[in-house]
């Protein structure tokens, strides 16, 4: 029978590289989307573009951020950013002025042409909000301002941002840290106050 058999050499597997580089997928969440917007992130990113003395860096990340959002009309008018960017645009430093005015451009030009597209808009819950406010009042006690202080709510939203926009205990513990350490340390106070201790640094300091 072997006259009928054809032998062919056997062909070895492929081996696969081990060191072969995979290819690596990131999963898109819902608000990394143009059109998702929280309503959160814009007035958190609102109240630190609106800061008194704020640096240059801080406030091209800022900027950087919302130039990654394109918000409805209703949001512009609600939170008011357009606003602030239209003052922002005027900033003594061409860097960020130029970026300023180009989003307000952009957002313009959007809802100029592409008003009819549906945008998706994530507000927090009236138990968190009211829980926030509590927080922000116990903080303006203790640094020594105003409840409507730019500042602290800048602090806070601050620091929700960092818990994923939760009150978790994380959020919660921080909260009261810095609480006491202004409370309690006049120096604190002070540094805050004045932004020798930028907000950055403030939650750095006493994040649990």
């Amino acid at each position: 029978m072997d006259k009928f058999v054809i032998k062919t050499s056997r062909h070895p597997k492929q081996k696969s590289q081990p060191n072969q580089a995979k290819k690596e997928l990131k999963q898109a969440t819902i608000e990394s989307l143009q059109r998702v917007v929280v309503v959160e992130d814009i007035m958190r990113l609102k109240v630190t573009l609106e800061l008194e003395n704020q640096n240059k860096e801080i406030l091209l990340q800022a900027l950087q951020e919302l130039d990654r959002k394109i918000p409805s009309r209703e949001v512009l008018l609600s939170t008011k950013i357009g606003h602030t960017l239209n003052h922002i645009r005027k900033h003594a430093d061409p860097e960020v002025a130029t970026k300023a005015k180009m989003i307000r451009n952009k957002w313009k030009q959007f809802i100029k042409e592409k008003s009819d597209k549906p945008v998706i808009e994530v507000r927090a819950d009236a138990k968190t909000e009211k829980q926030r406010s509590s927080a922000r009042k116990l903080l303006a006690g203790a640094v020594g301002l105003p409840e409507n202080s730019k500042l602290v709510e800048n602090i806070e939203r601050e620091v929700f941002h960092q818990n994923s926009r939760l009150l978790n205990n994380s959020y919660r513990k921080t909260m009261r840290t810095m609480i006491f350490a202004a409370k309690n340390n006049e120096e604190v106070r002070t540094q805050v106050k004045d932004g020798s201790l930028s907000v950055p640094q403030f939650i750095a300091k006493y994040r649990r």
